[in-house]
C-alpha cells in the first residue's frame, strides 16, 4: 500500500460553517510571469472553486502564497530594522518625544506612565500626564515610547509600505488583480504579509483578501524550526480556520504550510488539494490496469528514486528526454554529442535489469530528431534508428518513436506522465512531447484512460498542446507529484486531519 499521507483528509465541505469565519487558506499563485504579465494563470484558476464556497457561505477569505525565489529577510531583523524607521521618522513628524505623548490618548498616557521606574514619583494627580511625563530623562521617555509603539505598531501604523523583503517581480500584487476578474469581485491586496492584521480584521463577511508573497520572509522556509514557527505564529492569528490547498507547496515544511497546522489545532484540504490526493491515491494504490509511466526530463539522477519505486507498481515503462540516454548507451548505442553522465550508464543498466526481474516492458526511443547544438539555424535531422551520428545532438523523439510510444499507451487503462521528452519550448523539437500529451488525451477521451500528468514541465507542455482539457488530471505540484511517486511522504498532506 502507499504512504498513509495519502488517506482521505477533512476538506472544505466538513469544516462548517464558516459564516463571519476568517479562513486562511493557504493557495498556490506560484505563476509563470513574463515582466508584469501572467502567462498561464492555471494555478489561479484551480484556487478559484474553495475560494468560492467559503464566500458563499458567508466566510471571509485570507490567501497566502509564495511567488519564486525572493532572496527574503529574516523576520526578526526586519522588525527591528522596521521599527527603528518608523519610530524615527514618527518622532520627527511628531516635533519629539514629549510633543507625541501629549497627542495620545487619556488611557495611553497613563499605560506609559505606569511603566515608567519613576512611577511611585508620578501620582501627582495636580499635575499634568503630560508634564510628568516631560521631567523624565531623554533616555527613558525612548524607551518608554519604543515599548507603547511596539505594543501598539498596528494601530499607530496601519499602512505599512511594503514587506522587508520586497522585490517587485516577485509581488502577487498582479495575481489579485488576476483572481478578482476570476471572481467577479474585488480583492483586498496587502503589501506585508506580516503586518496585515488591522487590514485582516476589517474584512466583513463574503471578502476576499491575498496577502503579498510569503517568501519575502526567509522564515516561510526556513530550515530553523523556531524561525518557521514565529512565522507561522503571525499568520494563525488572521484566522479561524485553516485550508491548505497548496499542493505543490506541500512536499517541504514551511511555516504557513505545516507549522500552521500545529499552531492551530487542525488542517483541511480545499477542492484542488482534494482533487490531488484522490487521484494520486487511485494512482498508486487500485489503478485500472495495465499501467504505464512515462519518465522524461533531462536529468535521470533526479528520478532514480522514481524509477525504483516506480518498478514495484507499473507493468510499462516508457522512457524519453535527456533520460533515455544514459539508458540506451547501456544498451549498446550510440549518442553523439549529447551530454551523458557515464556513472549513470550503469545505473540504468541495473534499472532495465530489475525491469526485466519484473516483467516490466521497457520503451526506449527508436529514433531521434537532431541537431549540431540547441539553437542551430540548420534544419534538424531525423535519425533512421536509435543511434545519434557523431557531431549532433538529440533534441526530440523521432516519428518512429512517437508511434511506438502512443501504440503503448492506447494498451494501457492508466498512465502518468512526469517530464517532456524533448526540447518541447522550441517548435522545432516539440512533436515528440505534444504527441505524447495528444496519445494520452485520445485514449482518456476514446478508452477511458486514467491519465495524470505529473506537473511542471509536463504540465506545461500539456497546456502549450491545448490537450490538458481532455486529462483525466493535471497536478499542480511538479516536486511534490515526484515525491509521492518516489513513495515520500509529503509533510504539508500529513499535517492535515485524516477524515473520521
Amino acid at each position: 500500500m502507499f504512504s498513509t499521507n495519502l488517506l482521505s483528509k477533512k476538506s472544505v465541505d466538513d469544516i462548517w460553517p464558516v459564516t463571519g469565519k476568517r479562513v486562511l487558506i493557504r493557495v498556490d499563485f506560484n505563476v509563470s510571469m513574463n515582466h508584469d504579465t501572467i502567462i498561464n494563470d492555471y494555478h489561479i484558476r484551480t484556487a478559484v472553486p474553495t475560494i468560492r464556497r467559503i464566500i458563499d457561505q458567508g466566510g471571509i477569505c485570507i490567501l497566502m502564497s509564495h511567488l519564486g525565489r525572493p532572496k527574503g529577510v529574516d523576520s526578526e531583523r526586519a522588525d527591528a530594522a522596521h521599527k527603528k524607521r518608523q519610530i524615527s521618522q514618527y518622532f520627527q513628524e511628531h516635533r519629539g518625544k514629549t510633543s507625541f505623548f501629549a497627542g495620545l490618548t487619556a488611557d495611553d498616557k497613563a499605560t506609559i506612565l505606569s511603566w515608567s521606574t519613576r512611577r511611585d514619583r508620578l501620582t501627582d494627580h495636580t499635575t499634568s500626564r503630560t508634564s510628568l511625563f516631560a521631567k523624565l530623562s531623554e533616555e527613558e521617555k525612548k524607551e518608554l515610547l519604543f515599548r507603547f509603539l511596539n505594543e501598539n505598531k498596528d494601530r499607530m501604523f496601519p499602512q505599512l509600505s511594503c514587506s522587508a523583503g520586497y522585490e517587485q517581480e516577485f509581488s502577487l500584487q498582479i495575481a489579485a488583480q488576476r483572481l478578482a476578474e476570476l471572481l467577479g469581485q474585488h480583492v483586498y491586496f496587502t503589501h506585508d504579509c506580516l503586518h496585515a492584521k488591522h487590514e485582516v480584521q476589517n474584512l466583513r463577511c463574503g471578502e476576499v483578501m491575498l496577502l503579498e508573497n510569503l517568501r519575502f520572509y526567509t522564515n516561510e522556509t526556513s530550515p530553523d524550526k523556531a524561525k518557521r514557527m514565529r512565522m507561522a505564529t503571525v499568520l494563525a492569528s488572521y484566522g479561524h480556520v485553516y485550508i491548505n490547498d497548496a499542493f505543490g507547496s506541500s512536499s517541504k515544511e514551511a511555516a504557513s504550510v505545516t507549522e500552521i497546522a500545529k499552531l492551530m489545532g487542525h488542517g483541511a484540504a480545499g477542492y484542488l488539494m482534494e482533487r490531488e490526493i484522490s487521484y494520486f491515491s487511485k494512482l498508486l494504490n487500485s489503478p485500472p490496469r495495465p499501467l504505464v509511466a512515462i519518465i522524461g526530463g533531462a536529468k535521470l539522477r533526479d528520478k532514480i528514486h522514481v524509477l525504483e519505486n516506480l518498478l514495484n507498481r507499473i507493468d510499462k515503462l516508457i522512457i524519453g528526454g535527456g533520460m533515455s540516454f544514459p539508458f540506451l548507451k547501456a544498451t549498446g548505442h550510440s549518442i553523439g554529442n549529447t551530454s551523458c553522465d557515464e556513472e549513470l550508464v550503469g545505473i540504468a543498466l541495473e534499472i532495465l535489469k530489475t525491469a526485466a526481474g519484473r516483467k516490466v516492458e521497457v520503451y526506449l526511443p527508436i529514433d531521434h530528431v537532431c541537431n549540431r547544438f540547441k539553437d542551430s539555424p540548420e534544419k534538424p535531422v531525423v535519425t533512421a534508428g536509435p543511434d545519434v551520428p557523431d557531431g549532433f545532438v538529440a533534441l526530440d523523439i523521432g516519428p518512429k518513436s512517437i508511434q511506438l510510444f502512443s501504440s503503448s499507451i492506447a494498451l494501457c487503462k492508466s498512465a502518468v506522465w512526469n517530464g517532456p521528452v524533448g526540447v518541447f519550448e522550441i517548435p522545432a523539437y516539440s512533436k515528440g512531447t505534444f504527441g505524447i500529451a495528444k496519445a494520452m488525451a485520445d485514449s482518456t477521451q476514446r478508452r477511458g484512460l486514467l491519465s495524470i500528468i505529473g506537473g511542471g514541465d509536463s504540465a506545461s507542455a500539456a497546456e502549450l498542446s491545448g490537450e490538458a482539457p481532455r486529462m483525466s488530471h493535471v497536478s499542480t505540484g511538479g516536486m511534490a507529484s515526484l515525491e509521492l511517486l518516489e513513495g515520500k511522504t509529503l509533510p504539508g498532506i500529513a499535517a492535515l486531519d485524516d477524515k473520521e
